[in-house]
């Protein structure tokens, strides 16, 4: 697995994997590398789209993996808990028999990971929908095991990690700092921020009834360690994670909104509007195609039912978009597709991103609609051309005729039968004489 020919190449690591499978009884040690080599070349900065995870996932090695790791999931580590969460983040897959472990690690040993992995955890965990109700209510995330029953509820493991993150980023600077509370970057900081509030997570405290909210001190931690406009400009990641934390912020009004906006520098919120468009978001936003997608796009198109693609929405007064809607409807209809696992049968769950998304695009006043591909996948061609109908009904979906007319493809060539095409002409007319004038 660590040869020069394996270590970038997905296809590789399953080989690999499968002849191993295939010798003797699997070793956890090679199971867990081979899946956190796999989830690493998926991260949000390889070239991966959101098609290549989803190829990737129905690929039967891989959920041979996946079944391998849950079988031997006694017999993981608890320190394999970071990293297979990861993978499991950046591949974009719940897997529901084997989450219940590692989060029960995660929580068991939540005083004693570094700074920097419990930004990782709490960043994955919100990524894959633990936590984060829309409401604000206090839902429960229990997932389906093998043996009919459910496991305990992991719902409020994203505010016991960012009252942890909070309160260490209180005691930073002071005497009673520790090491690993010292050791953590702006990157770190920034991702604990847009975690926090992918989680929905903006009033968390940093302990029990205390006063002392968790997201500013956060803020204030990633922002203190940049000095310049060239630091700002080179932290990659951290500029959209901060830019996003604030603009989630402005739009959802929670409490903390004034200590958060004030806890970051007017010339670093200045640096980062001037440079969302060209040189943030561009860069940020996933490439590609979604199978799930362009599934839903053929049935619109065969539905007559107008829709923009990837469509950015904000306010009216916004002067520049943060969010991009799946497909955009008339009247201010958003129509979102979830492709991750469901915590069990017929129980989906979207994960943080699109929660955090659907959040904010009904606070800016649109109507979200969230199709879920385990219900989805299940239809046939003309279900899912029915099911696209009752929505229009349902949403009072507005056709625009004119719109149609300008759209609507002309025929460019006569209709006729085969046998009968139009014959073309024999004759050419003479070219004119040249002129000796």
């Amino acid at each position: 697995l660590a040869s020069h020919e394996v270590v970038t190449d997905p296809a590789k690591v399953l080989a690999v994997y499968r002849k191993h499978a295939t010798q003797d009884e699997p070793d956890p040690a090679v199971l867990i590398r081979a899946f956190t080599q796999i989830g690493f070349l998926f991260d949000p900065n390889s070239f991966f789209s959101t098609a290549d995870r989803q190829l990737l996932r129905s690929h039967k090695d891989f959920k041979s993996l996946a079944l391998d790791l849950t079988r031997v999931r006694e017999r993981l580590p608890d320190a394999a808990a970071p990293v297979l969460l990861y993978s499991m983040a950046c591949l974009e897959y719940r897997c529901a028999p084997l989450l219940p472990r590692l989060l029960d690690a995660v929580e068991r040993n939540l005083h004693h990971f570094r700074t920097d992995v419990l930004a990782l955890l709490l960043h994955s965990a919100a990524s894959l929908g633990v936590g984060g109700a829309s409401s604000g209510a206090k839902d429960v995330v229990a997932f389906d095991l093998e043996n009919g029953t459910r496991s305990q509820d992991f719902g409020q493991l994203p505010e016991k990690l960012a009252m942890e993150l909070g309160r260490r980023a209180v005691l930073l600077g002071s005497e009673g700092a520790s090491e690993d509370e010292e050791g953590a970057t702006v990157q770190d900081w920034s991702r604990v921020a847009f975690a926090v509030a992918m989680a929905n997570l903006y009033d968390a405290p940093t302990s029990v009834g205390g006063d002392v909210l968790a997201l500013p001190a956060i803020v204030a931690r990633a922002c203190e360690q940049i000095q310049d406009f060239n630091e700002l400009d080179g932290c990659g990641w951290a500029q959209f994670f901060l830019y996003q934390t604030l603009y989630c912020v402005d739009v959802e009004k929670p409490k903390c909104e004034e200590e958060v906006k004030r806890a970051v520098p007017m010339w670093i919120q200045e640096r980062l509007h001037q440079r969302w468009l060209n040189d943030i978001v561009l860069l940020a936003q996933p490439q590609g195609a979604d199978q799930m997608q362009r599934d839903v796009d053929a049935a619109l198109r065969r539905t007559n039912t107008q829709a923009l693609l990837n469509c950015s929405a904000g306010r009216d007064w916004d002067e520049q978009h943060c969010w991009f809607a799946g497909f955009m409807l008339e009247p201010k209809v958003a129509l979102e597709c979830d492709a991750l696992l469901p915590l069990g049968p017929g129980r989906p769950r979207p994960s943080g991103w699109q929660a955090l998304k659907s959040r904010m695009l009904r606070k800016m006043g649109y109507r979200v609609v969230t199709l879920h591909s385990c219900f989805w996948d299940k239809l046939t061609e003309d279900q899912k051309d029915e099911q696209i109908f009752r929505l229009r009904l349902e949403v009072g979906y507005e056709h625009n005729r004119d719109l149609e007319k300008q759209l609507r493809k002309i025929r460019q060539t006569p209709h006729t039968y085969k046998g009968i095409e139009p014959k073309e002409k024999e004759w050419k007319p003479m070219p004119l004489p040249s002129s000796d004038a």
